[in-house]
């Protein structure tokens, strides 16, 4: 589906690549850009660059690199009207819907759009319906105010068997597109669908940057027969173990306090948001699983577990630690007074006390365990080893040394046993773990684990050639070209052929920047966009992103005047031409004294050759010279 042109740059215009990258990235500023760890690769040290200015993204650990648009095609694994859809909703500007018909569109985008407008149907008829008077007044009767409902897009499911599937085919939405969606089901019975939903009460799952993703609904008469809870199925958008309900709303708040209140379902969210508490998120009834902790560590380093203070929270809460845990990231847990979730607890105490009880009786793992093992186990030797084992099995999982090193000693005065015995321990545990690693790579066949560095190995054996590197002084090239526009291109393209420029992604930048400049505008945006090819993108943001700056030895060498970037744009261009002519003429001249050599070896003639090697030399001296600046237009 085309989206308009003018729409597409409001949108751009909305979308600043650092908050944007922020929704998914930990940014730390450095000097003039953000730096953090590339989503696209596992690392321990940031190669991710972020440059405001030019609003471009470039990771020097696996070459991803471009504009926010490139951003959210590629950690959203979209095409491009998705990711334009997805930064709009985020800028809140409307971009019309489809007129054709949605199978027109990619299954993708048709199961978000009949999603959306599940989410419209579900929240008008909450706020509108006469039906939905019972669903309004139970709200009311829980404490969820009108602004809490608009803030999380609470609804109702008419309890009507084809209520909203009847809706959704006059807008144009297919039952085949309504059942990928999760919304209706199959009748057993023969052909047809009803709505998955009915009689309830509907909270909108939705992606950390706003997509509907899903639904969870709550049975609004407890006598009946039904699940109190029913939530949509998995599809081809929706996994509930990549999703946490209210993070889209916390996302902010999480950043700003360093911490998150993982809690168990939907109203725990809404109520603990209503008195201003609002780092909070729900991994919905399901297990916490380890991409859900990926999402969180996006925006803070710390995890606060609240739970009930029944057995099944105590349980939920020991399972989820040790995944914690092994992912970096820092867990403590508070259990509420008896009788009480969190939903009550922010009901009856407020924000304020909220905090207070959070701060107050929040416990590390170490502590936890150990109080909630003592609580369920007897006190014959065999249950205190075996909760002690326990403890330092989760110890056992953290990466940094100083920090395992201080929860044993944390352990030691907890349990009362001396901190040589756990590193004995702990030593025998961690060599059982290695034991069985080795064991599962033993039993992998050896095609199963082909990583990058043995897949370049492979294509080097093979015989294909690798791709040249372009030279620094290219690069400053390039990035002046793509950053100052017009007037640098056509400074730098009069004195420079294209075939100066490596092969390759280097070359054809130059000559886009060219055939732009030819046609009356240089836009660099169409490079960034992939316009000209993934490797053209990676190239130009790596160049607009990165520090490049003329190298000292261009003075030390060359005798080359060496000014910042930004402090003379022209004349960085010609040091910067003065050094990739000069290389290249060096590397002719070096080819010509080796077949003159040759031929000498062969006993043949080389006054031709010797003539070229003086034309070449005498072109180096002009090119030291910088005569090929004196005449606009003149190309060495």
């Amino acid at each position: 589906m085309h989206i308009p042109e003018n729409i597409i740059e409001d949108v751009r215009a909305a979308s600043d690549i650092v908050d944007v990258d922020s929704d998914y990235v930990r940014l730390k500023k450095r000097g003039s850009n953000f730096v953090g760890l590339c989503p696209f690769h596992n690392e321990k040290t940031p190669s991710f660059n972020v440059n405001p200015r030019m609003q471009i993204y470039k990771c020097f650990g696996c070459s991803a690199g471009g504009d926010v648009f490139q951003f959210v095609k590629q950690v959203e694994k979209s095409e491009f009207p998705e990711a334009v859809r997805l930064l709009a909703a985020r800028a809140n500007i409307d971009i019309p819907e489809p007129d054709q018909d949605p199978s027109q569109t990619s299954e993708a985008e048709s199961i978000h759009f009949a999603l959306r407008f599940a989410a419209r149907f579900f929240h008008d008829a909450l706020l509108k319906s006469d039906e939905a008077a019972p669903a309004r007044s139970y709200l009311e009767h829980r404490g969820m105010t009108e602004a809490a409902i608009r803030k999380f897009g609470v609804g109702f499911s008419p309890d009507s068997w084809e209520g909203l599937r009847r809706a959704a085919n006059d807008a144009s939405v297919s039952d085949d597109v309504l059942l990928k969606a999760g919304l209706v089901i199959s009748r057993n019975e023969g052909e047809g669908y009803y709505d998955r939903f009915r009689g309830r009460i509907m909270f909108p799952i939705l992606s950390h940057v706003g997509k509907v993703l899903g639904f969870g609904g709550r049975i609004l008469h407890p006598e009946s027969d039904q699940p109190k809870y029913i939530n949509s199925p998995e599809t081809k958008v929706y996994h509930k173990s990549r999703v946490l309900y209210g993070l889209y709303q916390a996302r902010q708040e999480i950043r700003r306090h360093e911490e998150v209140f993982l809690v168990e379902g939907y109203t725990d969210v809404v109520s603990l948001h209503q008195v201003g508490v609002e780092n909070v998120v729900a991994s919905s009834g399901t297990a916490l699983a380890q991409e859900q902790i990926a999402l969180l560590e996006r925006y803070c380093k710390k995890i606060v577990l609240l739970f009930d203070a029944d057995s099944a929270g105590a349980n939920a809460a020991v399972r989820g630690i040790d995944l914690i845990l092994g992912s970096g990231m820092a867990v403590y847990v508070v259990t509420l007074p008896e009788g009480e979730d969190p939903d009550s607890y922010a009901r009856s105490a407020g924000g304020d006390a909220f905090r207070e009880y959070g701060r107050e009786h929040r416990k590390d793992f170490v502590q936890f365990k150990y109080d909630y093992g003592r609580q369920v186990l007897d006190d014959s030797p065999e249950s205190v080893a075996r909760l002690q084992r326990g403890v330092l099995q989760s110890i056992a999982v953290i990466d940094d040394p100083l920090l395992q090193e201080t929860y044993l000693k944390r352990a030691s005065a907890v349990m009362g046993v001396p901190d040589i015995r756990l590193h004995e321990a702990l030593a025998g545990i961690r060599a059982g773990s290695r034991r069985r690693r080795g064991a599962r790579a033993q039993s992998m066949p050896a095609g199963d684990s082909v990583g990058p560095s043995h897949q370049a190995t492979s294509l080097d054996e093979s015989g294909a050639i690798a791709a040249v590197e372009p030279l620094p002084e290219e690069k400053t090239l390039l990035r002046l070209m793509l950053g100052h526009g017009a007037p640098l291109v056509e400074f730098i393209l009069s004195h420079m052929a294209l075939n100066e420029f490596t092969e390759g992604p280097s070359r054809e930048i130059a000559s886009a920047l060219m055939q732009m400049f030819e046609a009356g505008r240089v836009d660099r945006d169409r490079v960034l966009d992939g316009s000209y090819g993934d490797e053209a993108r990676e190239l130009a943001a790596e160049v607009l992103v990165g520090t490049i700056e003329a190298s000292k030895n261009w003075a030390k060498k060359q005798n080359i005047r060496v000014p910042l970037l930004d402090e003379d744009s022209h004349e960085s261009a010609s040091s910067a031409m003065t050094l990739l002519k000069l290389d290249r003429v060096d590397d002719a001249i070096v080819r010509m004294r080796a077949r003159i050599y040759t031929r000498v070896e062969e006993g043949g003639d080389v006054r031709a050759a010797q003539e070229e090697l003086m034309k070449l030399v005498n072109i180096r001296r002009s090119i030291e010279s910088r005569e090929f600046l004196s005449g606009h237009g003149a190309k060495a």
